[in-house]
């Protein structure tokens, strides 16, 4: 929890109309109320809770649950917190589990040999294989330019793998950008993927100056990009429920959406000498209907529990409308 504002600053200005966050892709016709894919990290409970209470809207979670090591690629399982009780509530509420499988490269280039990689497809078709799980979501990260091609090549032979066995495959992309983004061919990557989860978030990030982690704009670029690449039916603009902390000097801090806005809505201010700037409830609302409006099935999440329980609301996704029409036969 922060500590008690002390000055309050500009308001982040994500809020904005549907035709002008949809950027290019607003010629494009709107979409069905979307599919919700959703991350889950370790939040104490919280990410429990809210899937037992909001679930039944949700079609894909992906917790937080192993690690790759890029040099071996074996698979390492972290401490996974209440599994079970997550496994049994989505099982309940017909939510699939896709877990997620990290590995931050370091801009090794170990990972790149044939044996290695092999591996590591061998460890995702695992994770994808453990009790009460469908598929597996690969989030790596920190990869060089120059090893694009190769990283396409992995996920091509990591979906063959688990195709094979009939599971899916879904890969996170950062957002575009000359580092980051030049390291992954979303289009490459879509062909063999079975979702393409394109990061809508961190135009200002934790290391460096204080500033909206998501524009209007930005997340219009990032959608109108990801349909383009992935189509409608792989696409999945993902949300950022959250902002940074930044003090005077040096690294930000991640906080939740949740935890700023219990002491200010309003997507920016100061307190106790940092500046916050986050993503608001209506911001994250705004996301929605945007990706909605420029015609993509899905919507993302990063991550589940960070989001206030009010986003919901009035969000219609696939399965509320589907129970709607249901009833209304």
């Amino acid at each position: 929890m922060l500590a008690p504002m002390t000055a309050v600053v500009a308001a982040a200005a994500l809020v904005a109309a549907v035709a002008v966050v949809a950027g290019g892709g607003g010629h494009r016709k709107p979409g069905p109320p979307p599919k919700v894919f959703a991350f889950v990290s370790g939040l104490g409970g919280a990410e429990l809770a809210r899937l037992e209470q909001i679930g039944s809207r949700i079609d894909v979670i992906a917790p937080n649950w192993y690690t790759v090591d890029v040099g071996s690629g074996e698979l390492t399982t972290p401490l996974r917190g209440d599994a079970d009780a997550l496994l049994a509530a989505a099982r309940e509420r017909r939510v699939r589990v896709w877990p997620t499988v990290n590995a931050l490269t370091g801009s090794s280039r170990a990972w790149e040999s044939p044996v290695v990689r092999a591996r590591i497809a061998a460890s995702l078709r695992a994770a994808a294989l453990s009790p009460g799980v469908s598929g597996v979501t690969l989030d790596m990260e920190e990869l060089r330019p120059g090893q694009r091609a190769t990283f396409s090549a992995l996920v091509r032979e990591t979906a063959a793998g688990l195709h094979a066995v009939h599971r899916k495959l879904a890969v996170y992309v950062p957002r575009p950008g000359p580092v980051a983004g030049a390291a992954y061919d979303w289009r490459g990557l879509s062909r063999h993927a079975d979702l393409l989860l394109a990061s809508g978030y961190n135009e200002h990030w934790a290391g460096g100056r204080p500033g909206p982690v998501t524009t209007a704009r930005g997340f219009g670029d990032v959608v109108d990009r990801a349909l383009t690449a992935a189509g409608r039916r792989k696409a999945v603009p993902v949300l950022g429920a959250f902002g940074y902390r930044w003090p005077a000097s040096g690294r930000g801090q991640m906080i939740s959406t949740v935890d700023a806005e219990n002491v200010r809505r309003g997507g920016r201010f100061n307190t106790d000498g940092e500046t916050v700037v986050y993503n608001t409830t209506a911001e994250l609302r705004a996301g929605a209907r945007a990706a909605r409006a420029a015609g993509a099935r899905w919507i993302g999440l990063f991550s589940l529990g960070r989001e206030p329980e009010r986003f919901w609301r009035r969000l219609e996704t696939a399965r509320t409308h589907a129970r709607a029409r249901a009833q209304a036969r």
